[in-house]
């Protein structure tokens, strides 16, 4: 369960580094002499850190949704056997 926080952790710092970027290729283009050049370059920088924080929470999220579901189907089971111990019983 540790790994899914974790994992979900990494995601926002690295969604909060990539709108950081963001930030600081504003603040390059908003400088008295911009520099094109190289906020392009970081603002591509800054969209892979981003993406990769958004999948970094994607997967957290998918893995505990599959774990939940993992544990609704164990508690079911049980249910499950006891239907099938008698299944002539109309």
């Amino acid at each position: 369960m540790l790994r899914f926080w974790l994992r979900e952790l990494g995601g926002w710092l690295l969604v909060l580094g990539g709108l950081y970027v963001f930030a600081v290729c504003m603040a390059i283009l908003l400088a008295p002499a911009p520099s094109i050049f190289e906020a392009s370059i970081l603002s591509v920088v800054g969209i892979f850190v981003f993406r990769g924080g958004i999948h970094l929470l994607k997967v957290a999220v998918a893995a505990r949704v599959c774990m939940a579901a993992q544990e609704e189907r164990r508690k079911n089971a049980d249910k499950r056997d006891r239907v099938a111990a008698t299944p002539y019983d109309w």
